[in-house]
C-alpha cells in the first residue's frame, strides 16, 4: 500500500474513533452541568416532553415558524443526508435477508435513491452556503467556523458523488475494508483516489464535530428538554 493509504486507511481511524468520542463526552458532560429552568405551576408531563423534542428534532417547527425558506433548505437537507447514512450502513454490513423479506432490490434501490440523495444535498449545501454569502443577515452571524464545516460537507458530498458518477465504486473491496477495520485486523485500503480524500474529508468532519455547532442534534436534546419543562 502507498503512503498516503495507509495514513488515510489505516492510521487515522482509530485516532479519529479516539478523538471523537473523548470529546463528545466531554460535550455531553458539560450539557448535562447546565443549570436547569425551575418548577413551573404546570410544568410539561415526561410524555409531553419527549414529543415536543421529537417534534423540535424531526421537524424543526421553530424554524418553520421563524423562517419559510431556511427551513425548506435545512429540513431537505437533513432528510437527503439521513438516506445517505442509511446508505451508507450496506456499506459496513448487508442485510440480504431483510431485503428479500421486503421484496426489496437493495442495489436498484441505493443506485437510484443513493444518487438522488446526493444530487439534491448537494444542491442543498450549496444554496446554504450561498445563503450565508449573499443574505445579509446571515453573513452578520456566519463565522469562519461555519463557512468552513459548510464547505468541507460540501467537498464530502462532491466527492461522494464523484465516486458513484465518475468513476468505478467497488463495493465488496470497501465493505471487506471496513469490516477489517470494525474486527481489528490488518485492513487492505481501497486505492482509488477518490475513496482516499472523501473518507479523509468525511474524517477531518468527524473530529471537527465535537468542537463546532454541526454537533446541534445532540445539544438539541438537552436545550430542547430544559425548555419544554420549564
Amino acid at each position: 500500500m502507498s503512503p498516503v493509504q495507509v495514513l488515510v486507511g489505516v492510521v487515522l481511524p482509530p485516532i479519529t474513533l479516539v478523538v471523537f468520542v473523548i470529546a463528545l463526552g466531554n460535550r455531553i458532560r458539560t450539557w448535562a452541568k447546565l443549570p436547569q429552568p425551575g418548577m413551573t405551576l404546570f410544568p410539561t408531563p415526561p410524555g409531553g416532553t419527549l414529543m415536543g423534542v421529537l417534534k423540535e428534532t424531526l421537524l424543526f417547527p421553530s424554524l418553520f415558524r421563524g423562517n419559510r425558506l431556511l427551513w425548506v433548505l435545512s429540513w431537505v437537507f437533513h432528510a437527503a443526508l439521513a438516506l445517505i447514512v442509511v446508505g451508507h450502513v450496506r456499506v459496513v454490513a448487508d442485510f440480504p435477508a431483510l431485503w428479500a423479506a421486503l421484496h426489496i432490490n437493495a442495489d436498484t434501490m441505493s443506485a437510484v435513491m443513493g444518487g438522488a440523495a446526493g444530487i439534491v444535498i448537494m444542491a442543498m449545501a450549496a444554496l446554504l452556503l450561498l445563503r450565508r454569502l449573499v443574505v445579509p443577515k446571515a453573513r452578520e452571524i456566519s463565522g469562519t467556523g461555519d463557512y468552513f464545516a459548510l464547505l468541507l460537507i460540501l467537498m464530502i458530498i462532491l466527492t461522494g458523488n464523484a465516486m458513484r458518477f465518475l468513476g468505478h465504486f467497488d463495493l465488496a473491496q470497501t465493505r471487506a475494508y471496513f469490516a477489517a477495520l470494525l474486527t481489528f485486523s490488518t485492513p487492505v485500503v481501497p486505492n482509488s483516489p477518490w475513496f482516499l480524500l472523501h473518507f479523509l474529508l468525511a474524517q477531518t468532519l468527524v473530529l471537527y464535530i465535537p468542537f463546532s455547532k454541526i454537533l446541534h442534534l445532540g445539544g438539541v436534546f438537552f436545550a430542547q428538554t430544559a425548555l419544554k419543562r420549564s
